[in-house]
């Protein structure tokens, strides 16, 4: 399984690097934000939603106000708060209730211990299908250099060996000698 989740990881990481090279290579985001940019200073969107917003919230405070709806929902929830609370207490004084709890609780702690390890594994076989991946692609760049210089190479050598000209101003010198 965490060879899957692995695996699974790297292909996504790969196709968001592409992705993003894409856009760069055709800016496709910076298009699209200038030109939703160009029709809001047109159309005047942001500041319509502004204004809806500004009035819907004056309607919401004239409703509370009228009503008091914030204070009854408060005291609602304050007092279901309370009922829990006791009915809480209540049933874990149940010696069934808390058995059954604590089974429960071992039932998920041995759960996540489990996706921890299975978490720790998949980060292990990330790195190391990493290492693999860079380990082919340099692989097969290398190939690709050494097809290169053999060809190269082997043109070359067709020539005979390489003739360097030898020009000094202290040609004079060796004269000399």
């Amino acid at each position: 399984m965490s060879t899957m989740l692995a695996k699974g990881f790297i292909l996504g990481k790969d196709a968001i690097n592409k992705a993003k090279s894409f856009d760069e290579r055709h800016q496709l985001s910076s298009n699209a934000s200038s030109t939703v940019a160009s029709i809001d200073r047109r159309m005047g969107f942001s500041d319509k939603l502004s204004i809806g917003t500004a009035i819907v919230n004056g309607k919401v405070r004239e409703m509370d106000e009228k009503y008091q709806l914030s204070e009854m929902t408060r005291s609602a929830i304050a007092a279901a708060e309370q009922k829990a609370s006791t009915a809480g207490s209540a049933i874990m004084s149940n010696s069934y209730v808390l058995t059954g709890a604590s089974w429960v609780s071992s039932a998920f702690s041995a759960i996540a211990k489990a996706a921890g390890d299975v978490s720790t594994m998949t980060k292990e076989k990330v790195e190391q299908a990493q290492v693999e991946r860079n380990g082919i692609m340099y692989s097969e760049r290398k190939g690709t250099v050494d097809e290169f210089g053999k060809k190269h190479y082997e043109d070359a050598s067709d020539m005979g060996p390489a003739i360097v000209p030898v020009n000094s101003h202290d040609d004079h010198k060796l004269e000399i000698i």
